[in-house]
């Protein structure tokens, strides 16, 4: 696939972090600290009770991010949200990876893995619609022999058009507990 201009690859390797990764809650450089192996996010809460994450704006029509994680024995979700109250996530806890739906007051479990050996791959996914919506979502999972899409859904419901906002669409990770490792994000916007 051709490099485009939003696409990026961060091993995290370098001094502090790109400019790129924001945080609702606390600022990302308070939440995170650098290892040889990439960045440990912690958990914290911050004022405005927003959690604490790793976050990136996404552009483009379609696009795909994929984060290397390993959890230990932290619970992380990662997820593609416009706010607190509407995103679709994989949360990794207790074994598991379990793709998560939050619209509103309603959060729906689509279903769920058992965790493969660390590290995993949790991979979001903008596509083609096949509903309403500008785009689908898919939330999947890959131990390196492919990818397991455990949920498909209409992206309309991640859309200012139904959630309101201005800030649009973030895609990253936070932790529910303990710390969890991120080894390498990757993001490449995909051709029409």
């Amino acid at each position: 696939m051709p490099h485009r201009q939003g696409d990026f690859e961060d091993d995290f390797s370098a001094p502090g972090l790109d400019p790129r990764w924001v945080s609702p809650g606390e600022r990302p450089d308070r939440i995170v600290r650098s290892v040889p192996e990439g960045v440990v996010v912690g958990h914290a809460l911050s004022e405005t009770g927003e959690p604490s994450e790793l976050f990136t704006r996404v552009g483009g029509d379609h696009w795909e991010a994929e984060f290397l994680v390993d959890p230990g024995e932290g619970a992380c979700t990662v997820a593609l949200r416009l706010d607190g109250a509407h995103w679709y996530g994989l949360r990794v806890a207790d074994g598991e990876v379990t793709a998560v739906a939050r619209i509103g007051q309603v959060r729906s479990v689509l279903g769920s893995r058992p965790l493969p050996d660390s590290p995993v791959t949790l991979r979001v996914r903008s596509t083609e619609p096949t509903w309403n919506g500008p785009d689908d979502i898919e939330l999947g999972m890959s131990d390196g022999s492919g990818i397991d899409v455990l949920a498909r859904l209409d992206g309309r419901y991640l859309s200012t058009e139904v959630a309101g906002g201005f800030t649009g669409r973030l895609v990253g990770v936070w932790t529910d507990s303990r710390e969890v490792l991120v080894r390498r994000v990757r993001f490449a916007e995909q051709r029409a």
